[in-house]
Order: C-alpha cells, then structure tokens, then sequence
C-alpha cells in the first residue's frame, strides 16, 4: 500500500479492488462484474488477441475471462493512487504461456460513475511488447493442441 492518506471512498474502493482480485482468481466473474456498470468499457493496448476497446459487460467478461488463463496474481506488492473520481493501481503479476513466465507489473486505472461502479477500466502491462510475445504464443499454442 502507498502512502498517501486515505478517505473512506478511497478505502472502499481499494478494498472492492482487492475482493474483485481475489474473485478474479477463484473465476467468480459475477461477483467481479457486480463492481462494474452494464456500459462499462475496458481498454487494452498493443497487438495480442486481448488487444483493443471491449464494451458492455459480456464483452469485458470474456477480455477478462481470456487474461485468467494467461495472468496469476502476485499477492507481494499492490499500490493505490487516488486522482478525483479514478483509481490508478500497480499490481504485480505473472504472465505465463507455454513457454514462459514472466513477472511484471500490470497498471489498472478505474473510472467511477457517482454510484461508484467502474464506467472505465484501463490495462497496461509494463512491458507491452513481452506481454503481448506471451499471451500471442499462448494463442498460437492453443489453437495447435
């Protein structure tokens, strides 16, 4: 955790973040999807096949679905930073594919709408180009078994 003082906003949102992490990896996706708004929109840069604007929750889920089979959750190091009505977070993962494992840390800026759901969630692994190499040979792997 940072050191910045906190709010009770800022400390609810960071503790929703932590139980939706936590649902991420135990695959409860409708306890995760409960924190969002039907319209919420998640953006992925670079060029793997999770890469682009996905819309609505069913689209989100899947883009999120996709990412559990390729990303574990580091426990060791999270840091929260506050600006306004968003949440930026530096979380470290583990990307694996069948030929890699790579720890990185993975940036997730959160917008709230006034009743405090995400309306917009940004990703950014940071090394772009790693990530995608992983995640693109996960695919290929995939598609060849």
């Amino acid at each position: 955790m940072d050191g910045q003082p906190k709010g009770e906003l800022q400390v609810q949102r960071e503790a929703q973040f932590i139980e939706n992490l936590g649902a991420f990896m135990r695959r409860d996706f409708a306890a995760v999807e409960a924190a969002w708004r039907p319209d919420v929109i998640m953006e992925m840069p670079g060029s793997s096949w999770l890469a682009g604007t996905h819309r609505g929750v069913k689209d989100v889920s899947r883009c999120i679905l996709g990412l559990r089979q390729v990303l574990a959750s580091e426990d060791r190091r999270t840091t929260f930073l506050h600006e306004g009505d968003q949440m930026i977070v530096r979380h470290d993962i583990m990307v694996h594919g069948p030929e890699h494992l790579v720890e990185m840390t993975l940036r997730v800026k959160i917008r709230y709408d006034p009743e405090g759901k995400a309306e917009a969630i940004d990703l950014e692994p940071n090394d772009l180009g790693l990530f995608d190499h992983v995640l693109n040979t996960a695919l290929r792997n995939s598609q060849a078994s």
